[in-house]
């Protein structure tokens, strides 16, 4: 996800934290700690030449 996505959806994110991650307890949850978590994996992704998609606008997928 953007910097962007992350910062207006944020609400969302941690709305349906326990169906996109399976987490019980949302207490340490912050957007600093998404957007910094989120910032290193993009990192990995990229170092690693791992296939992503980057969210930033609206969460669309088609899979065909």
């Amino acid at each position: 996800m953007s910097e962007g996505y992350i910062k207006n959806h944020f609400a969302d994110i941690k709305k349906y934290a326990c169906v996109i991650e399976d987490r019980l307890e949302d207490e340490g949850c912050t957007l600093e700690s998404v957007l910094k978590d989120n910032a290193q994996v993009l990192e990995l992704a990229i170092k690693y030449h791992v296939n992503y998609v980057l969210i930033d606008d609206k969460y669309e997928i088609n899979i065909e």
